[in-house]
């Protein structure tokens, strides 16, 4: 090779080698984390953008970031973006694979966010239906079992046409859990003539869980639960409120209820003051009135809500008045009066006038509830719920014949009074879908006492329980199929004592261990159909009554006697739901089937109790398997 070809070869190289050296390095990596200044919590869904490399990326749900095949020793502008912050913009010379994290703070400059269009829930697995609003309007002024009755597998039993509970699919009282503002309601529920202490007029929303909703609501929930919920504190600054009246033709009757909002300007503090008053005369059959027929409601109640950075905070106290005549008729003195009155075509000894007034016999009932709700949304995807709950229930149950003693103060006391006192903690852990699965666990810490002061007919006790509990759904779109798990357990100690003028001579210690699952599964058709299938394990423990009960039940007028013998009933209940929405046609069609092993029941003696204060049907509590199905449907 000649020695020009030589010194031409090496410049050729020699400038290659040159042009290498000058093309930058576009492979490097810039990393890092978004945080909120204050709370250094992750922000995630926040915007990083290269403004000079024309893209950029968003954070995960922890709030980290990359960006890939960046450029050596080229200077960058960052902008990082947050609906909830202030910007910020960082210049950042890459010299090799960098890490850089930021600091946002939260803005309170940001604009007025209207949501027009709600998040879509997801669909519960049990059948569960939700009263029509035009429906709940028109029976606020009634009771609750009136507000639920038009669904489709609820019926009311009524005692008279006063007293009204709802019945789920041929079950009642404590095989319902009472379900308000995310609290059950713990009254004296053992009577098939106690209704529940709910103001219907303090509730925006009426829901019915049809079938085991143990896991969700507890051991009272064997049959389901009816839930109420309130409508949401005022969100903008200013005052609001409604007022409603309601008549009744039947016993000249009314009923008034209002509430007011007020919502501080400038602070997140807002409160709620709601009230009813209703009162109505003796009631009429349609050729007689119904003597001591008459009732009374004064209820009242508050709430409060505020927010401090991450956490929220609510406040609510109510408390429920209601005063029922129970039909003097009812009250029979001896066995020939008792078969005389049923024979009859009209109540014997039945006081045919009207009156306002609320004589003997009569109940009187307050229940009083105090709660406090704190959420701390720890990130993007947990979120952390506490409750607490205080509950004092008083009945007070008048006989037919004041009792003859001095001094005069005494003609005017209840012969029968309960007290109850319930405290609850709850605690819930949730979380956002990851890897689609959506759940929750928790725990809760009941102490209830039960002191009976006059009467006897049930021992006082005092009960200690807890229960732990987890659900998990799993959804992955465009897949048509859902599916559900959940499982509870609850641990319940019971102390049962003698009671005031009671014969017996009680001191017993009952322990009962109880555990409910729960399984199902959502297929969609398309948008419109869909199919569930959900099955359902739950156990209820007897209550203290079904054990030790002896004595008249005053207010259906019964001798009842309870077995201490009664172990706890376990319910299989199994349902299948096709479903369409959408117009023209909106229908939903449910067949279920309800095993119960071990059910509680009254079962009639064949002759009647006479006691001091009467003759009265006796009835003794019993087990035996049973079996509820049906189909029911609404379209």
């Amino acid at each position: 090779m000649s020695s020009q070809r030589v010194w031409a070869l090496a410049a050729l190289l020699t400038a290659a080698t040159g042009a290498r050296a000058q093309t930058p390095d576009c492979h490097l990596a810039l990393r890092g984390r978004i945080e909120e200044a204050d709370t250094h919590e992750p922000l995630a869904y926040a915007n990083v953008y290269v403004r000079e490399a024309g893209r950029g990326a968003m954070t995960d749900e922890n709030g980290f970031y990359s960006i890939a095949d960046l450029c050596e020793g080229t200077t960058y502008t960052i902008e990082v973006s947050h609906i909830e912050c202030a910007h910020e913009t960082r210049l950042v010379k890459l010299t090799e694979n960098a890490t850089v994290d930021f600091h946002l703070v939260h803005s309170a400059e940001l604009k007025e966010v209207i949501v027009t269009e709600k998040a879509v829930a997801p669909k519960p697995m049990q059948a569960e239906i939700t009263v029509s609003h035009a429906d709940l309007e028109a029976a606020k002024g009634v009771n609750l079992g009136e507000a639920v009755k038009k669904l489709p597998g609820v019926t009311t039993l009524n005692t008279g046409a006063t007293i009204a509970k709802p019945v789920i699919q041929g079950l009642h009282s404590n095989r319902i859990a009472i379900v308000s503002g995310g609290t059950a309601i713990e009254g004296q529920q053992w009577g098939s003539e106690h209704a529940p202490e709910i103001d219907p007029f303090a509730a925006d929303r009426i829901s019915v869980v049809k079938g085991a909703a143990a896991v969700r609501y507890g051991t009272g929930a064997l049959a389901g639960a009816v839930v109420l919920e309130p409508a949401p504190l005022r969100e903008k600054p200013g005052i609001g409120g409604w007022l409603a009246l309601g008549g009744f033709s039947n016993g000249w009757g009314g009923v008034a209820s209002g509430a007011a909002d007020w919502h501080l300007p400038h602070k997140s503090l807002t409160f709620r003051l709601q009230g009813t008053l209703k009162h109505a005369g003796n009631l009429r059959a349609p050729d007689y009135f119904l003597g001591n027929t008459g009732n009374a409601e004064r209820n009242i109640s508050g709430m409060a809500g505020w927010k401090s950075g991450r956490w929220k905070h609510q406040v609510s106290a109510s408390q429920f008045n209601q005063r029922l005549g129970v039909l003097r008729a009812s009250h029979i003195g001896n066995t020939t009066d008792l078969e005389k009155a049923i024979q009859s075509d009209v109540p014997l000894n039945n006081r045919d006038e009207f009156t306002w007034r609320i004589g003997r016999p009569r109940q009187q009932i307050q229940h009083n509830l105090l709660k406090y709700r704190l959420v701390n949304r720890l990130s993007q995807t947990w979120k952390l719920t506490g409750d607490y709950a205080f509950q004092f229930n008083h009945r007070r149950e008048y006989d037919a014949h004041a009792p003859l003693s001095d001094p005069r103060d005494l003609l005017q006391k209840p012969q029968i009074s309960f007290r109850i006192w319930t405290n609850e903690l709850n605690a819930a852990l949730e979380h956002s879908p990851i890897r689609h699965w959506q759940g929750a666990v928790g725990a809760q810490a009941k102490q209830q006492l039960n002191y009976v002061s006059k009467g006897g007919f049930i021992p006082d006790y005092l009960a200690l329980g807890g229960g732990i509990w987890a659900t998990e759904r799993w959804r992955r779109y465009p897949t048509p199929w859902e599916f559900e798990f959940g499982a509870r357990y609850d641990y319940r100690w019971n102390h049962v004592t003698d009671t005031v003028g009671s014969l017996r001579r009680l001191n017993e210690k009952v322990v009962f261990h109880n555990f409910s699952g729960t399984a199902g599964a959502i297929y969609h058709f398309s948008e419109r159909w869909s199919a569930t299938l959900h099955t359902g394990l739950a156990t209820r423990p007897p209550h203290v009554n079904e054990l030790f009960a002896r004595g008249v039940h005053h207010a259906s007028a019964t001798f009842e006697e309870g077995d201490p013998g009664l172990v706890p009933e376990r319910a299989w209940n199994t349902s299948l739901t096709a479903e369409r929405k959408g117009r023209p046609l909106e229908a939903q069609v449910t067949i279920f089937r309800n095993q119960i092993r071990d059910f509680i029941y009254l079962n009639p003696r064949l002759e009647p109790v006479l006691t001091v204060r009467g003759a009265f049907p006796a009835y003794d509590y019993r087990q035996a398997n049973a079996v509820l199905q049906g189909l029911d449907g609404q379209a």
